[in-house]
């Protein structure tokens, strides 16, 4: 599978250019840990938010499914640098039932964004008095991960993309017990047209079995909001995956922890995400002969101001974003810069 990072990046509304996807994850890491669980609105009817957001983002990145990355000349060394406009609209609509208690929703809700996931997920919100906030949800479509290489060994020719189905589900608690600790689980199906790892290089049917990407993902958040003063919060957290891929080489795990400061002043909001993680893999890798483990790191900082010109339930949003990935083998290597700006509206 690409790697566990690449995994899950970025996906909401249709309309979402491809380029914003592979830098989704970090930013909606800072949109989701840097405001509290979705809440149910207080009367009966309907609410959401909308946002467009444009932007530039520079990345470098072998698997990465772009016409700038249809050809490579080597095995052993990161392609060049994209440079590329992006945008996109990012946008939720909820339904409440019984105010304070039940809602419907539909859209790409912020706690889905902080898996770097942007797809479609209809789901339900129950508020359990002493409990928390649940909610459960199926994603039946995502447009992150909507495409890979057939094969991404192919070196000195084009190669071709084919096309991915990924399908999921959602639990996640909120608000435990009335304090900041919220969990997470996701469970994610991913199958691939045209599988051909290894292909070119005629590797025998055991090894290119090895490189097979298809298979099953869980991923488990655990996060714990920490209000210092009312304008000034922390927010601790750590994810854990687990991918069970067909092929040995892309089974394994990643393991990050992350922090979250958010600080409110009048109609200005500032926000800024750190993490650090690592990713073991079972099975060496059979072109290289190495595991492709790694450690991944990035920044993500963010600043909102709300009702610009007195309008009201608008907010200006930007975004800086800064990744990366440094495998033991050096084609999963990753590089992502970003900043976006956006107009949000909330109703």
């Amino acid at each position: 599978m690409t790697s566990l990072r690449q995994r899950l990046a970025a996906a909401a509304a249709p309309t979402m250019i491809r380029g914003i996807t592979r830098v989704i994850a970090p930013l909606g890491l800072l949109l989701a840990t840097g405001t509290q669980a979705s809440p149910i609105a207080g009367e009966t009817g309907f609410s959401g938010e909308i946002q467009p957001l444009i932007g530039v983002m520079s990345s470098r990145s072998n698997l990465a499914v772009s016409s700038d990355q249809k050809r490579i000349d080597s095995l052993y060394s990161l392609s060049s640098r994209e440079t590329r406009p992006i945008g996109g609209v990012l946008g939720q609509i909820d339904y409440t039932i019984v105010p304070r208690e039940l809602s419907l929703y539909a859209g790409t809700p912020r706690s889905a964004l902080a898996d770097g996931e942007i797809g479609v997920e209809l789901g339900v919100r129950y508020r359990v008095g002493g409990v928390g906030l649940l909610t459960a949800g199926v994603i039946p479509v995502t447009v992150n991960d909507s495409e890979v290489w057939s094969d991404p060994f192919v070196v000195g020719t084009r190669r071709d993309a084919t096309d991915v189905d990924r399908r999921g589900l959602h639990l996640g608690l909120a608000g435990i017990a009335g304090t900041g600790l919220s969990v997470d689980y996701r469970l994610y199906r991913r199958e691939i047209d045209d599988e051909r790892s290894g292909q070119a290089l005629g590797l025998s049917p055991a090894e290119r079995r090895l490189l097979e990407r298809e298979g099953t993902e869980h991923r488990f958040d655990l996060n714990y909001r920490v209000a210092l003063t009312d304008s000034f919060s922390l927010t601790p957290g750590v994810q854990y995956r687990r991918l069970d891929a067909d092929g040995a080489a892309n089974r394994g795990w990643l393991l990050r922890p992350q922090l979250t400061a958010r600080y409110n002043i009048d109609r200005w909001s500032l926000s800024m995400t750190g993490y650090y993680g690592m990713d073991r893999y079972d099975a060496r890798q059979p072109i290289y002969d190495e595991y492709r483990d790694g450690k991944e790191m990035g920044l993500v900082a963010g600043v909102r101001y709300a009702e610009p010109f007195g309008w009201s339930n608008w907010s200006v949003d930007a975004y800086g974003v800064w990744s990366e990935r440094d495998a033991d083998i050096r084609f999963y290597d990753q590089e992502t810069g970003l900043f976006a700006v956006g107009l949000g509206y909330r109703f």
